[in-house]
């Protein structure tokens, strides 16, 4: 591996070359935005008053950010509840580890985004669930009358057999799709068969001697010559999982031409420092891969006292919510010319069936100059805002960390946001175009 893709494959790069884009931004040099410096105390006032309101300004109470949440919607403790009866069935806490590992990777995966008249009914209760929780309740229910397992005897597992057996007809059924949302699945397809397909050809990763299956991986941890074990539990390297998680994901869909560049996945041209010439222009951000670290880390940490070493290096998730923050408080403008195009791109959208025509606003290609502006802009800026509210709180980066604080603050401000300013849609206040796009 040569040492600029080594470079623009870490989470080092992430951030460092994020927040060049924000220096920019500071010297007043963006390419596709206007920034008001006053707002981002707006910004951090408004993190502050959600803690206050959900937790009662404890960040002890405040849970990480990762898919367990969406699973749990509803105030139903749906994953615990798995955990308490494969207990009661004798499964030790390193099978449990691995059930959830295996739910929350294709979780991950399915994570899909989904349009404003897609729900999800839930069998149990006939609740209906939109957004981000609705996949997350949807794949549960797949997962718990086994859906990607081959064994009928052994439902609650994913394994490879049932992964390339998968269809886009079954799998649009069991996440109760509708039009709009059918044809965003094709790529997801393609990318459950490619997991199928890795977990068999990376067997001292996912099960030699075994059934393969991604919860395997936490063998593979356990047994690896960086990791010690205590009486706690043991201490995992970040960066021993690091490398395999971008496997799973946004290698094959960059590779797939679904979105970055081929063979260092979500990796973007970025105009606003383009005088740096050749990859120095890159600015990564390994969304999906970072949205399956933060998921899978909580189970080994809960249930087996995992220590997991190196989690600062995670950033912000450069996606729609956390996007939004810093627009819908007028912290970032889009400059005229370009709002002027995104505008052209959302009404050129809206004549095609299906397709919103109301609440009008900005849309753009994944791949567009803006848009890798605003996600780099997203990372930095809102790193700052995290500092700063932990200094409101007297708080450091262990009794407040960046997981705690994006679940407790940065994304659920953007979500309500998005209801405020845009109550029939809830979209954000840019649109990406949805057309093979598996990491945003």
């Amino acid at each position: 591996m040569s040492a600029d893709k080594k470079y623009l494959s870490s989470l080092a790069a992430v951030r460092e070359r994020c927040f060049q884009v924000q220096e920019a931004g500071a010297r007043s040099q963006l390419k596709h935005f206007d920034m008001d410096p006053t707002k981002l105390n707006d910004m951090v006032h408004i993190v502050l008053s959600l803690i206050k309101r959900d937790f009662n300004n404890d960040p002890s109470t405040i849970p990480a950010h990762g898919r367990w949440r969406d699973f749990d919607v509803g105030g139903r403790p749906r994953i615990q509840t798995l955990i308490n009866s494969w207990a009661s069935l004798g499964e030790d806490a390193m099978e449990q580890t691995r059930r959830l590992i295996d739910l929350f990777v294709i979780a991950v995966i399915l994570d899909v985004s989904t349009d404003p008249s897609w729900n999800y009914q839930e069998h149990a209760t006939g609740r209906i669930i939109k957004q981000n929780e609705g996949t997350a309740v949807a794949c549960f229910n797949m997962f718990s009358t086994g859906f990607f397992s081959s064994d009928p005897s052994k439902l609650h597992r994913v394994d490879s057999a049932a992964l390339l057996n998968i269809s886009l007809e079954t799998l649009c059924h069991g996440l109760q799709a509708n039009d709009i949302m059918r044809a965003r699945l094709n790529d997801r397809v393609g990318l459950l068969h490619h997991l199928g397909r890795l977990l068999l050809s990376r067997q001292e990763h996912f099960g030699s001697t075994s059934v393969a299956r991604p919860g395997n991986l936490m063998d593979y941890l356990m047994e690896h010559p960086t990791t010690i074990k205590t009486k706690k539990g043991p201490l995992i390297h970040l960066e021993t999982i690091w490398p395999i998680l971008l496997e799973i994901g946004e290698l094959w869909a960059a590779g797939e031409s679904a979105g970055g560049i081929p063979d260092l996945g979500d990796v973007w041209p970025c105009d606003t420092i383009a005088s740096n010439g050749g990859s120095g222009q890159l600015v990564p951000f390994h969304r999906l891969t970072q949205w399956m670290a933060y998921s899978i880390i909580e189970p080994m940490e809960k249930l087996l006292g995992a220590t997991i070493e190196g989690t600062e290096q995670l950033t912000v998730l450069p996606e729609y919510r956390n996007g939004g923050l810093l627009i819908d408080t007028g912290f970032l403008t889009l400059k005229p010319a370009d709002l002027e195009r995104g505008l052209n791109n959302f009404h050129r959208n809206a004549l095609l069936p299906g397709q919103s025509k109301v609440e009008v606003v900005p849309m753009f290609e994944m791949n567009d100059p803006a848009v890798v502006e605003w996600r780099a802009l997203t990372v930095a800026y809102l790193d700052i805002v995290a500092d700063r509210v932990r200094e409101c709180l007297r708080a450091n980066r262990k009794t407040l960390s960046l997981s705690q604080l994006i679940h407790g603050g940065t994304s659920s401000a953007g979500r309500e946001l998005a209801e405020i300013s845009r109550p029939n849609t809830q979209e954000p206040p840019i649109i990406i175009k949805v057309d093979r796009c598996v990491m945003y």
